[in-house]
């Protein structure tokens, strides 16, 4: 019993000691001040940084922008919660200088810049190339030209060579010149048979007079320029006719030169041209155009614009790139006109965005343009603007992005509604043609070759019949020839890479298609991939919800995102 009450008493004391220590604890800590953010860790003041070009880009601190280097920009200073009109972007004064914003002011008046501005490079004259072949059979045993870029003249050596078949040649002249007096008719064979494999007159009579067989022949140049291509090494055999070097003359080049679709109407043979190299900017050079090319590049949607100039200093180098200025002769443009660098293009549609808001509050309009020429680094505005309206100049990309991370109208995600009323028959017509491009489609997904589909589209296409008649008509028939055309293309090609790249092309114009006509009677999305293209991005139409991407295949499958629904 002394034990149990002994061990009750313990008990006692512990408890205490604990009851007292808590008090105790209690009391020193509840007049501490609070440390703030203790408890709770407050995120309203962090930020999040993402790019205006690629907004997919989005990260906790400030940086450059992994895919094109631009500098990250806070996402709160690019939101836009004021401005209920989808084409108005309100951004904030931050904002605006961070992403160097500037405008322009549009003028009425003659266009600046003395004459239209066009980028190429240097090129050989294609008429001044000649290759020099071997005439005979043999085995190359020695050269003399040691490399590419080696200068030679008309007449130099350039190549010995070993050849049986001139040897038998030789010993057959020998022998006819012996039998000349009896067979006059078979020394002027064996003659003519040497003039054929390029032998000089000079040669022949040398090998006339040599009573011992000559084992070698020189091979000489027919012309003085450069050695561009040498196809050939000591100890080859080479046959008849086998290219041995390409030589090229380069005191005369040609000034090669990109004019696009929109320009090419203000060249014309005969303008004159002023131009400089990068490697001689202080040195300007003249020219004439001598050839514009008659065919639009449908890659680059530009023509080549041809001028000759003389090049006897060798100062001009084949490759290098110029900047020229072409001096047409015709009346000064007038008009209405913006920097180039103002304009946002995409297919056929063209925006500017247009200065709404004060310093204070900024904002800016998108606004669809009709263009007219372009006058050095100018563009005409034909209709859309006023003239006192001013544009955005300098940042648009960012504007443009920022109406993207908004959920706003840009260049990409711009209204579409269906501008002509169809038939039920021509409805089906349509139904047809998207049911095979999203045959093309699947197959590239699968990473299968898409030629077997793109050639029942192209066979849809040919022979689909409607009726339609005027704006609609025309509007029909030039979606029909350019997805034919695309399809043909697609059909001629083994390339799995070529087929995406053209398919590219194709979805675009389906998309065009489906915003003039209307969707179809099944559920489409319109899917969007901003790594596509060499993160160019691209656009296609999937009768999934599910992101299957066929830019790349199971590659990457899932990246994109829906950007709009066709009902």
């Amino acid at each position: 019993m002394k034990f149990m009450r002994v061990r009750k008493q313990l008990i006692f004391i512990v408890l205490g000691a604990f009851v007292s220590g808590g008090i105790i604890g209690w009391a020193l800590t509840s007049n501490e001040p609070k440390a703030e953010g203790s408890i709770e860790h407050d995120h309203s003041g962090e930020s999040i940084y993402t790019c205006s070009m690629h907004p997919q880009i989005k990260q906790e601190e400030p940086g450059s922008c992994p895919i094109c280097g631009m500098d990250l920009v806070p996402l709160s200073t690019l939101s836009d919660s004021d401005s209920a009109d989808p084409y108005v972007m309100t951004m904030s004064p931050e904002a605006v200088a961070l992403a160097n914003i500037a405008t322009s002011t549009l003028k009425t008046g003659g266009a600046a810049g003395g004459g239209l501005s066009l980028s190429g490079a240097i090129e050989a004259d294609e008429r001044k190339v000649t290759t020099v072949s071997a005439n005979f059979g043999g085995r190359v045993d020695a050269l003399f030209v040691a490399f590419t870029g080696q200068e030679v003249k008309q007449g130099q050596r350039l190549a010995r060579i070993y050849s049986p078949d001139l040897i038998t040649a030789h010993r057959e002249l020998v022998e006819a010149k012996k039998a000349k007096e009896i067979s006059p008719k078979l020394y002027e064979a064996a003659k003519q048979k040497l003039k054929q494999w390029q032998l000089t007159d000079a040669q022949i009579s040398k090998m006339e007079q040599e009573v011992d067989y000559q084992p070698h022949f020189d091979i000489y140049a027919t012309t003085a320029g450069v050695v561009t291509e040498r196809k050939v090494a000591s100890g080859d055999y080479v046959s008849r006719g086998q290219v041995l070097f390409e030589i090229t003359n380069l005191s005369k080049v040609w000034v090669m030169l990109d004019a696009y679709e929109h320009n090419v109407s203000q060249v014309d043979t005969g303008d004159e041209i002023r131009f400089t190299v990068n490697a001689l900017p202080s040195e300007e050079f003249t020219a004439k155009v001598t050839f514009v090319d008659p065919v639009i590049s449908q890659d680059s949607r530009s023509a080549k614009v041809r001028a000759e100039v003389r090049n006897v200093t060798g100062k001009l180098k084949p490759g290098m790139f110029v900047t020229a200025t072409v001096k047409a002769d015709r009346e000064e443009k007038t008009g209405m006109f913006v920097p180039r660098s103002s304009i946002l293009w995409t297919g056929k549609r063209s925006v500017v965005y247009r200065q709404v808001g004060d310093e204070e509050k900024p904002a800016f309009e998108m606004v669809e343009v009709v263009l007219g020429s372009t006058v050095g680094d100018m563009q005409e505005v034909l209709s859309g603007l006023s003239e006192g309206d001013r544009v955005v100049s300098n940042g648009v990309f960012a504007v443009d992005g920022a109406a993207q991370l908004s959920g706003k109208y840009s260049m990409m995600s711009h209204p579409e509604q269906q501008q002509v009323e169809v038939s039920s028959h021509f409805g089906g017509v349509i139904d047809e043609v998207v049911a095979a491009y999203l045959e093309i489609k699947n197959q590239l997904v699968e990473d299968q070759s898409a030629k077997g589909p793109a050639g029942d589209l192209f066979r849809q296409l040919k022979a689909a019949k409607t009726a339609l008649q005027g704006s609609a008509l025309e509007t029909w028939e030039e979606s029909r020839r350019s997805l034919m055309d695309v399809s043909s293309a697609i059909n001629q090609t083994a390339d799995i890479q070529e087929q995406r790249d053209l398919f590219m092309r194709l979805s675009n114009d389906m998309i065009n298609l489906l915003d003039v006509f209307g969707a179809p009677g099944k559920l489409l999305y319109k899917d969007y991939c901003p790594m596509a293209q060499s993160d160019q991005g691209a656009y296609w139409l999937s009768e999934f919800k599910e992101i299957k991407n066929p830019y790349f295949g199971a590659s990457m499958l899932s990246c994109g995102e829906v950007k709009r629904k066709y009902e």
